[in-house]
C-alpha cells in the first residue's frame, strides 16, 4: 500500500484518503464507522475524508440507508477523473505561462539532461515531425518512442531508421529500419549508447546515454549540426544497405563479421605497379 500512497500523493490525494478509497476497494459498500476499521483512519476523521472523496469524484454515497453507506467508484472511473482534473490544471498553467513565453535563440546548442527528460523531448518531436525523420537509436532505448516511431512510419514517407542492439537482437515492430551489426566496436569506442534525431531537416537532438542515471543530450536549431547528424545517419543508411546487398561477397572481402569495414586508416592501393 505504500507505494500507491505515494503516487496518489503526486495528484494531491492525502494518505487517509488513498487508504480509505483502497478499504472501500477491497471491502466494498460500508459505514463510516466500518470503513474506519478497514482503513485505520479514526472515525473523528474518516467522514471528512469521505466528504473530500466524494468531492473529488472518487466515492458515492447512499443516503437511503441508517446508516448511510459509502462504495468506491470504479478504478477506471478514478484514473478518468485524475487524468480529467490533470489535463485542466496543465490547460491552466499553460494560459499562465502563454504571457510570459520569450523566443528561445534556437541556434544555440542546448543541453537536455537526465534519460526521462531526453526521451520526453524525442517523443513530442517526433510527434511534432512534418516530412522527415532520421535516427539512430539503441533497442534498449526504443520503447520509450516505440509508438511514436510507429505513428511516424504511418505518417512521413520519408523515414530513415538505423537501429542498434547490444546483443544483436532486432526484432522489433518497425516495418523499416536498417541493422547496424557492429554494435561491440561502437560501444568499445564510445563507452554507452547514443541518440541521433533528426525532425524535417531542420532540428536535431543528440547525445549520449550511459545509462538511465546518466545521460546527456544537445538539441538546437542550428543549421550545420542538422546538417552533420543527417549525413552521418544517411550514410550509416547507405553502407548498411550495400553490405546487406553484397552479403555473402561482403563476407569473403571483409570477413565473417565484416571487421574489415572498419579499418580505414589502411586504404587498399589502386596502384598495381608503382611507376619506376
Amino acid at each position: 500500500m505504500e507505494r500507491v500512497i505515494q503516487l496518489l500523493k503526486l495528484f494531491h490525494f492525502t494518505e487517509s484518503e488513498t487508504k480509505v478509497y483502497i478499504a472501500l476497494l477491497k471491502n466494498g459498500v460500508g459505514t463510516g464507522y466500518e470503513i474506519s476499521k478497514w482503513s485505520s483512519v479514526p472515525r473523528s476523521k474518516v467522514y471528512n475524508t469521505l466528504e473530500i472523496l466524494m468531492e473529488k469524484g472518487c466515492a458515492v454515497v447512499s443516503k437511503q440507508t441508517n446508516p448511510v453507506n459509502y462504495s468506491a467508484v470504479p478504478i477506471e472511473e478514478l484514473i478518468n477523473n485524475i487524468r480529467t482534473n490533470v489535463e485542466e490544471d496543465l490547460a491552466e498553467v499553460q494560459k499562465e505561462l502563454t504571457s510570459y513565453n520569450q523566443t528561445m535563440d534556437l541556434e544555440t546548442l542546448w543541453y537536455i539532461r537526465g534519460y526521462s527528460n531526453i526521451f520526453n523531448k524525442c517523443r513530442h518531436l517526433l510527434e511534432e515531425a512534418k516530412s522527415d525523420v532520421y535516427i539512430q537509436v539503441w533497442r534498449e532505448d526504443l520503447p520509450y518512442i516505440l509508438e511514436e516511431l510507429q505513428a511516424v512510419e504511418k505518417r512521413l514517407e520519408q523515414t530513415v531508421i538505423i537501429l542498434y542492439s547490444t546483443d544483436h537482437d532486432y526484432d522489433v515492430p518497425l516495418h523499416y529500419y536498417y541493422r547496424h551489426g557492429f554494435e561491440e566496436a561502437k560501444l568499445e569506442e564510445s563507452g554507452g549508447r547514443w541518440i541521433n534525431l533528426v525532425i524535417d531537416s531542420k532540428e536535431v537532438l543528440f547525445g549520449h546515454i550511459q545509462n538511465d542515471k546518466n545521460a546527456e543530450v544537445i538539441w538546437t536549431q542550428s543549421l550545420p549540426m542538422v546538417f552533420l547528424t543527417k549525413e552521418n545517419i544517411s550514410h550509416d543508411a547507405y553502407c548498411l544497405k550495400l553490405i546487406d546487398a553484397l552479403d555473402e561477397d561482403a563476407r569473403k572481402q571483409f570477413g565473417k563479421e565484416l571487421q574489415g569495414i572498419r579499418s580505414i586508416f589502411k586504404p587498399h592501393d589502386h596502384n598495381d605497379k608503382k611507376e619506376g
